[in-house]
């Protein structure tokens, strides 16, 4: 794994749910979910009331917390790209490779409903 690991966008996100269908596996689209979550619940943290100087202490360990899981996250996700060889060399989402896989899955089904109609 490398040192560096990206900050997924949204749409980076979205492109890794898709995977879901050409490797016939959740597991992405799970990953993904979680990510997003944690990210919702330390943009809620952000946004609380914090009136006493408890409360600001608190939501400042929240947040450390978050992030700590945002990164792991993404850690997590950023190795599952590279071992479905999803990922350039450069550590990118790689969309021919994503599209080829589509394609070929999509003509594999086909082959299988010619077969067994």
């Amino acid at each position: 794994m490398t040192a560096s690991i990206p900050q997924f966008s949204d749409e980076e996100l979205q492109e890794i749910c898709n995977i879901s269908d050409v490797i016939s596996c959740e597991c992405p689209a799970y990953l993904v979910g979680l990510l997003r979550e944690v990210r919702k619940f330390r943009q809620y943290t952000a946004n609380c009331p914090q009136e006493d100087p408890q409360a600001v202490e608190i939501h400042q360990w929240l947040a450390g917390e978050t992030m700590r899981i945002d990164r792991l996250m993404s850690e997590i996700i950023y190795e599952f790209m590279q071992r479905e060889n999803l990922l350039d060399e450069n550590g990118q989402l790689v969309l021919k490779r994503l599209s080829d896989r589509s394609y070929a899955a999509a003509l594999k089904q086909q082959e299988y409903d010619e077969l067994n109609p």
